[in-house]
Order: structure tokens, then C-alpha cells, then sequence
């Protein structure tokens, strides 16, 4: 997908606060193409019907291309959540973490078609409550904006546990006991063969932590 190619190249050559900022501002931009689909009139023209055949095609050109362009935006900040949420969180807390993720989507899918009906019976109409609807998105874009100035802090804090967790791990392992966690900043001078490199934690090790916790 767009959201996971553009979150990758931007984590690779910028670091990681920036996909953030990209879903936030996808989020919002999605606004505006829903918003003219919901409130163009593809209807307008002369013929028969109110349509000639000239403008029903120009009408449908012009749905399909503002269709893509939503969906395209609409579709970037899936992935990109749930990327960070997984960067962002232990190995042994990852499960819990997104069950939390699960539960609260499907209960805005729930919740989602129940408040825009209130707001059709409620406030004039199916076009004014899908318009408010939409507004939602932006609340959305600026919470995922507002990560780029934490993201990046919370990485770093999850590769030291890490790291301070595999330290403990393979020592556990050689002296068959348990490790004081106040030599634990000692011992990492001691493990750089196998401790984090060039900012990166092996898939390995950290599946290795996880077993073992």
C-alpha cells in the first residue's frame, strides 16, 4: 500500500518521527476529497434526465478520480499506526497492546453508523451528517501528527529495555542465575558483540526476549 511504502522510505531515510507526520497529514487532506463527493452535484447539466451524455461521462471521470484520491489518502494511516504501536511497545506487551488497538476500531465501527444516524434524524439530512462525519478525520490526522514530537524518544526507550532485557537473558543463560539489575549498565559494555548496533535490535533476539519473559 501507499501508506507502507511512504512510511518505510521515510523511517529509512529520516527516522522514524516522520511517518507519523505523513499519516496525520493524509488524514486530513483525505477531508477534502470526501467532502466534494459528498456535496458535488454529479446530477447538474441539460438533456435528458437534466444529463447529457457529454457531461455524465465528465461527471463519472471526475467521481472515479476523486474516489482514488480518497481512498489512496484514506488508506495511509492504517499501517502506519500500527507500525509505531508495535515499534513503540515491548515484545511482552505487544499482544495487550493490540488487542487495546482492536477493541477501540471495533468500537468506532460500531458506534460509527449509530452516531450518524442520530446526527441524519437529528440535524437535516444524510449530506450534513456525513459532511460532520468526515470532520472526524482531522481530530484523527492531528493525534497522529502530535506523535512526531514523541515517537522517536519511545523507540529509543523500548530498544534499551530491550537491550538491558537481552544482557540479563544471555546472562541467565552463561551463569545459570539471575542478574543484579545494578551491573546490568556494566555488563553492557562487556556484551557489544551481541548488544544493539547501529541503533537496531535483531528480530531474533527480540523474539528470543519474549520466549523468555
Amino acid at each position: 500500500t501507499f501508506g507502507g511504502i511512504g512510511s518505510t522510505y521515510l523511517y529509512s531515510n529520516y527516522g522514524p518521527r516522520y511517518p507519523s507526520l505523513f499519516s496525520g497529514c493524509a488524514a486530513i487532506l483525505g477531508c477534502f476529497p470526501m467532502w466534494f463527493m459528498l456535496n458535488y452535484n454529479f446530477n447538474s447539466g441539460n438533456g435528458n434526465n437534466g444529463i447529457d451524455n457529454g457531461e455524465a461521462s465528465g461527471s463519472l471521470l471526475i467521481f472515479i478520480l476523486i474516489s482514488l484520491l480518497a481512498g489512496v489518502l484514506s488508506g495511509i494511516t492504517g499501517p502506519i499506526v500500527k507500525s509505531t504501536l508495535q515499534n513503540v511497545t515491548l515484545p511482552q506487551m505487544r499482544g495487550q497492546a493490540f488487542a487495546l488497538l482492536n477493541t477501540f476500531d471495533d468500537f468506532g465501527r460500531g458506534l460509527g453508523p449509530a452516531f450518524v444516524a442520530w446526527m441524519i434524524e437529528n440535524m437535516g439530512g444524510r449530506q450534513k451528517a456525513f459532511n460532520i462525519g468526515v470532520d472526524g478525520w482531522i481530530f484523527c490526522g492531528i493525534l497522529n501528527g502530535m506523535l512526531f514530537w514523541t515517537v522517536e524518544k519511545d523507540e529509543e526507550n523500548v530498544r534499551s529495555a530491550v537491550e538491558s532485557m537481552l544482557i540479563q537473558h544471555k546472562d541467565c543463560i552463561s551463569t545459570g542465575g539471575f542478574v543484579e539489575e545494578e551491573s546490568l549498565e556494566e555488563k553492557s559494555s562487556l556484551h557489544q558483540d551481541w548488544s544493539v548496533k547501529d541503533n537496531s535490535v535483531s528480530i531474533l533476539d527480540i523474539l528470543e526476549v519474549s520466549r523468555f519473559t
